[in-house]
């Protein structure tokens, strides 16, 4: 009887109405009619922060930035940002200046406290001390609240997958822990009529109604239904893993540090080398043990006061003299750089290959250049043994899915089954130093994990379909978010491998997108501080941008760059003509070609930092992009992680490039890859390669799609993957940012970034 009661009682709050959010009309409603289906918010502060410790902070914070109240006619959504180690960083900070210009700047801190130069109100304490305070000091009262178990085995994940829930129908979220006294008085304060609880929690509330939702159906299906009454359809799902939330577990560690010196004079003739003096090589025997280990070598050069900046590579190759694993400093710091893997009852003597490289290098049809190198130099390995596999190259990022989903009014699919690193790689990978990545042999493997999380997504689209919303969504612009790096929700590797490369397969997300009937885009970042502003970025993006007052201002700036190296032949016949199209839709675009592309020039003239639309057809690798080859030193004119990080794009750029591997983010750690550090630097959407792409097609499809049709990204990489089948192209090209993400166009403006709007 309690479940007909409560269905029943959910069809009274969310009967639609005739409404907008921001037309505010008056009922004629008693008191006692208010009190039985009305939640009643106070004004609270511009911003909300919350910790990356703990995952439950996620879904309190979610439900206090975003809410829709069809009942009193209002919605609202306030940027939520997630901090490290009590701190902002710094392009969080520039965003908060932007955002808080107009506003009060307070920013509302719960969880743990935050060292910052602005005005805070904080809700400090464990997860269920906070969801309580939270809950009177965002309502004065609310008819229903939302009730997630806390530390039980599937706590998180039901609770992630339900914390939607609390948005939609604008109620709180309270954290059960033996703690029913303290609920209960925190229900009677906001005369609460109705819990929804999630898992098997027994609850006994006198006077109070309780829905009881215990398995991952339940959830979803009350979700889709509050969904359908809210906004009468649905356009965006997020698919998450709740696990990334659990760091790797170490059982033992061994670290070692030792220092070496090298002097090596080099010429390069002609594209030969010739030692002139020693060696720029040293190599090293390190001895893995069996088991589950996760190493992690730091290589650093410590005499860095030359003129050109010193390079150093590091390689690690199993016993059987197979890849495991390569780095340089391009990638990672000045003469510094990092490598790491993951070797799974692999053991033996591996051998670390060290290079150097200090002086100029340029030429592309025949390579010249001179080395003098004489340095002292570190190497720090450190070798983790684990219990299980377990390792998220991104963590935590399922803490910011509750308020992305809501915050377009869609679902979540979470489940920690979709990760390559579960207990089952440990015997897929038995005898192997590496991944997916540089081992085909795993291939299976990892796309039978793909195949899994598919159907869990399907599961989920025909539970759409028993609520009669499966077509609408798909004829929609059917987004699909994938928030998660490729160890937590993997990439599928289509073959052969190209030959005679270390990065094996074709690496993709397409499979997602099933047969590109929805419109997909992996939304990471080089950690969740990054990703947290990345989704402010998107959903606040008119507020941060302003309103263009000139025809040159970064609005409607669009910078083509093609790199030397038959880079040209891109520039030629795809970049300047299009480059004059696109005048006629207000765009002020800027072609840089071979004497104007390298890196001095590009900061010079605010070549990427001071445009809207980016496009770049070049020569790269997955740590850095040559626009510039045909000089005395392509390394100082180049592009990369070393330098790039440093970048700050104030306003968020769109990033498309035509080039090898720029989107490679498997097997690698985020901070050492190109795209996602122009995402770090301040771009709110990547367009990148996997893998090599050859003879690859030009970019019209999708620019069309944009700026003619006023496409999101991910329904515009959709148009073009439904056309261009081009092979690898087809297969690598992946978008890193949110798929609703849609940039400003002259001619198109602004747009509401794939926000639902509540039902007339």
């Amino acid at each position: 009887m309690n479940k007909i009661f409560a269905l029943c009682l959910i069809a009274i709050i969310i009967i639609p109405t005739t409404i907008y959010a921001e037309n505010v009309k008056e009922y004629n409603l008693s008191s006692h009619e208010i009190s039985l289906f009305s939640s009643l918010r106070k004004i609270i502060e511009d911003v909300i922060i919350i910790p990356d410790t703990n995952p439950f902070f996620g879904l309190i914070g979610s439900y206090i930035a975003c809410w829709y109240n069809i009942d009193n006619n209002s919605t609202g959504l306030l940027p939520l940002l997630v901090k490290h180690n009590q701190k902002l960083t710094d392009n969080q900070e520039i965003f908060l200046d932007q955002y808080l210009e107009t506003n009060d700047k307070k920013l509302l801190v719960i969880g743990e406290e935050l060292d910052c130069k602005y005005d805070t109100i904080e809700l400090l304490g464990s997860p269920p001390t906070v969801a309580i305070n939270a809950a009177t000091h965002v309502f004065t009262q609310a008819s229903s609240v939302l009730i997630i178990p806390y530390d039980t085995e599937d706590a998180y994940e039901l609770s992630l997958m339900a914390s939607p829930l609390a948005s939609y129908l604008d109620i709180p979220v309270l954290i059960y822990d033996n703690n029913q006294i303290e609920l209960q008085t925190v229900c009677n304060a906001l005369n609460v009529t109705n819990v929804y609880v999630i898992g098997d929690i027994q609850l006994a509330f006198p006077n109070i109604t309780i829905t009881s939702l215990e398995t991952k159906e339940a959830i979803q299906n009350t979700i889709i239904t509050t969904i359908k009454n809210q906004f009468n359809g649905i356009d965006y799902i997020t698919l998450t893993n709740p696990s990334d939330t659990v760091p790797p577990y170490i059982i033992d560690y061994n670290n070692s540090t030792f220092i070496d010196h090298i002097r090596n004079i080099k010429l390069i003739i002609l594209g030969k080398e010739i030692n002139l003096n020693g060696t720029g090589i040293k190599q090293y025997n390190l001895s893995i043990p069996n088991g589950i280990n996760n190493v992690n070598i730091n290589g650093k050069i410590l005499d860095k006061h030359n003129f050109i900046n010193p390079i150093i590579y590091m390689y690690l190759y199993d016993p059987k003299g197979n890849i495991v694993s390569y780095s340089n400093s391009l990638a990672y710091e000045i003469g510094e750089t990092y490598l790491e893997t993951l070797t799974c009852n692999a053991s033996g003597n591996y051998t670390l290959v060290v290079k150097f490289y200090n002086g100029i290098k340029g030429g592309y049809f025949t390579q010249r250049g001179f080395s003098f190198v004489d340095t002292d130099f570190e190497i720090s390995i450190n070798i983790s043994t684990l219990k299980q596999p377990h390792m998220p190259l991104i963590p935590k990022l399922s803490i910011i899915a509750p308020y992305l989903t809501s915050a377009h009014g869609g679902i979540i699919v979470a489940d920690s089954s979709f990760e390559i690193t579960s207990d089952e790689y440990t015997i897929a990978a038995s005898g192997s130093g590496t991944g997916p990545w540089y081992n085909e042999s795993l291939h299976n493997f990892t796309n039978e994990k793909v195949n899994y999380t598919i159907e869990q997504l399907e599961n989920s689209l025909s539970l759409l379909d028993n609520h009669n919303m499966f077509n609408s969504y798909l004829n929609g612009p059917a987004w699909l978010a994938i928030l998660g790096g490729t160890n937590m929700i993997p990439m599928y590797y289509y073959g052969p491998s190209q030959q005679g490369l270390p990065e094996k397969g074709l690496p993709s997300d397409n499979p997602y997108s099933l047969d590109w009937n929805l419109s997909v885009g992996r939304i990471i970042g080089w950690n969740l501080q990054d990703v947290s502003l990345m989704i402010a970025r998107t959903l606040f993006y008119q507020e941060i941008c302003g309103e263009p007052k000139k025809q040159r201002d970064w609005h409607n700036c669009f910078s083509f760059v093609f790199g030397e190296g038959f880079g040209e032949t891109g520039g030629l016949f795809h970049q300047i003509p299009y480059a004059f199209e696109i005048k006629k839709y207000g765009f002020k675009p800027r072609v840089f070609g071979d004497f104007r592309n390298s890196r001095q020039l590009a900061m010079l003239f605010r070549t990427y930092t001071g445009s809207n639309y980016i496009e770049l057809i070049s020569h790269a690798d997955w740590f850095w992009f040559a626009p510039s080859l045909y000089g005395l030193d392509s390394y100082s004119r180049a592009i990369d992680v070393a330098h790039a990080k440093n970048w700050i794009f104030t306003k968020p750029s769109i990033f498309l490039t035509s080039a090898c591997l720029m989107g490679r983010t498997d097997g690698i750690p985020p901070t050492m890859s190109i795209g996602l550090t122009m995402l770090h630097a301040g771009c709110n959407c990547f367009i990148g390669a996997t893998r090599e792409t050859g003879s690859e097609a030009g970019l019209t499809i999708f620019e069309n799609h944009m700026i003619i049709d006023n496409y999101s990204v991910g329904e515009a990489l959709r148009g073009e993957k439904r056309v261009d089948k081009e092979i690898p192209n087809y297969y690598v090209r992946t978008l890193y940012g949110d798929p609703a993400f849609n940039p400003y166009e002259p001619n198109n403006g602004f747009s509401n970034q794939g926000r639902p709007i509540l039902i007339q």
